[in-house]
């Protein structure tokens, strides 16, 4: 008797959940279209270079108050703008609040990654000087550099406002792409920010062009660094070896970094870090 009447009180439970369940979903109402919003500071744009033969992906960060004033304004270029636009733009962010760095223009340099897992990039062969044969493509600096001098700043500094300090951040091969610059073209940039720059292929050619520079003519600033734990033959020692070449020229500014336990992986947020308050600390008009 007692198994009946239990079994009795579970059926009705069973059939209570399924009638309360039906009735639930009746009151579910469907979820409205989400929107999409886009930022008013955020731009993308394509330019087919002639120079590479190839498209890139331009992100242009605004200042917050660049539609509210006629104020004209830094520009911060950043190599494998692909991950480094979002990092740089949040790292800018704090620094501002800060008062480490002034308001500027964010230009990231990219393959179209960052909106397109499938698309490719090709920084082997637009950042690294000598042909490399583990590399499938190579040597095509200064295919690169010309696309950047010819190219892409006169499109930026004619599409906004833009004061006559331009910077350039480069991490790993883009490091390299950078000292380069300031070696072959100094007055492309006045600020140049190398963060664990990979030199062991082009080492030699790099530490032969920067013995023939003595002087240049307008004063930079070069911020360069290492994580502690990188590779010693690969990272610290032509790293080492390029810096105390460049500490020799004058009218150069130069700070070494190395960052304590860091790895290849963990110091790209730090070299842009310390590297803009280092280049910010004076302003030089």
């Amino acid at each position: 008797m007692k198994k009946q009447k239990m079994t009795k009180y579970i059926l009705t439970l069973f059939f209570a959940a399924i009638i309360w369940s039906c009735n639930y979903k009746d009151e579910i109402k469907p979820v409205q279209k989400y929107k999409t919003v886009t930022t008013k500071y955020t731009e993308i744009k394509e330019i087919i270079s002639k120079e590479v033969d190839d498209t890139f992906y331009v992100y242009v960060r605004l200042p917050k108050n660049y539609d509210q004033s006629n104020e004209k304004y830094p520009v911060l270029y950043l190599l494998d703008g692909d991950i480094s636009f979002n990092m740089a733009t949040s790292i800018v962010r704090y620094l501002q609040y800060g008062n480490d760095v002034p308001e500027m223009i964010i230009i990231g340099i990219g393959y179209g990654t960052m909106m397109n897992d499938n698309e490719q990039n090709f920084r082997e062969r637009d950042y690294s000087i000598s042909k490399v044969e583990r590399f499938h493509e190579s040597g095509g600096a200064d295919k690169y550099l010309n696309f950047i001098e010819k190219e892409l700043i006169p499109t930026v500094e004619k599409n906004y406002r833009t004061s006559n300090l331009r910077i350039l951040n480069g991490y790993s091969l883009g490091g390299l792409f950078t000292l380069n610059t300031l070696i072959d073209k100094p007055e492309l940039f006045n600020y140049y920010i190398a963060g664990s720059p990979y030199l062991s292929n082009d080492i030699s050619e790099l530490d032969e062009k920067a013995s023939q520079i003595n002087k240049f003519e307008k004063k930079k600033k070069l911020f360069i660094s290492v994580g502690e734990t990188e590779d010693q033959i690969e990272y610290h020692n032509p790293i080492k070896r390029i810096e105390e070449k460049l500490d020799k020229i004058e009218n150069l500014s130069l700070k070494f970094v190395e960052f304590e336990n860091g790895t290849h992986f963990t110091c790209p947020t730090e070299a842009l870090t310390y590297g803009l308050r280092f280049v910010f600390s004076i302003m030089e008009q």
